[in-house]
C-alpha cells in the first residue's frame, strides 16, 4: 500500500526558482463535454472531450507588490509543483504558459498578511524528478 504524501515536503517553483512563503496550491483541470442529440432520441448522438482548461491558485505570505504587478501586466510564467519534494523519482506538475488573472491580498490585525494569485496555464505536463 501507498504512503500518502505530506504536503509540507512539497515545493512550488515559478520560472524555476522556489515560491518562498508558499502556503497552497491547488492545480484543476476541467474538460468541457460536447454532447449533441439528434430528434426522435434521448440519447445522445455524440459525446467526447472538448475544451481543456488548467486553472492554478497560488496562496503565499505576502513580501511586496511583485506578484501583484505580474498579474496587472499579464506576464507569462511557467509553474513546477513537486507535491513530494524534488528529489529523484518523485512526481512533478508542469504548468506552462501561466498567466494570472487575479490577485488578492488579505490583512488580518492577528496575523502574518496573506496573498492569493489565480490563473490558466496553456499548457499541463506530467512528470517525474
Amino acid at each position: 500500500m501507498a504512503t500518502p504524501v505530506l504536503g509540507r515536503n512539497a515545493v512550488v517553483k515559478k520560472d524555476g526558482v522556489e515560491i518562498g512563503y508558499a502556503t497552497g496550491v491547488t492545480v484543476s483541470i476541467d474538460v468541457d463535454l460536447i454532447k449533441e442529440y439528434q430528434i426522435g432520441s434521448d440519447a445522445p448522438a455524440i459525446v467526447a472531450p472538448g475544451t481543456k482548461t488548467y486553472s492554478v491558485s497560488i496562496d503565499k505570505m505576502y513580501i511586496d507588490n511583485a506578484w501583484a504587478e505580474q498579474v496587472k501586466a499579464g506576464t507569462e510564467v511557467s509553474l513546477e509543483i513537486a507535491p513530494a519534494g524534488a528529489t529523484t523519482g518523485k512526481p512533478k506538475i508542469t504548468l506552462n504558459g501561466v498567466i494570472f488573472t487575479g490577485w488578492e491580498i488579505s490583512i488580518d490585525a492577528e496575523g502574518v498578511i496573506m496573498e492569493s494569485v489565480e490563473g490558466e496555464a496553456k499548457e499541463i505536463v506530467f512528470g517525474t524528478y
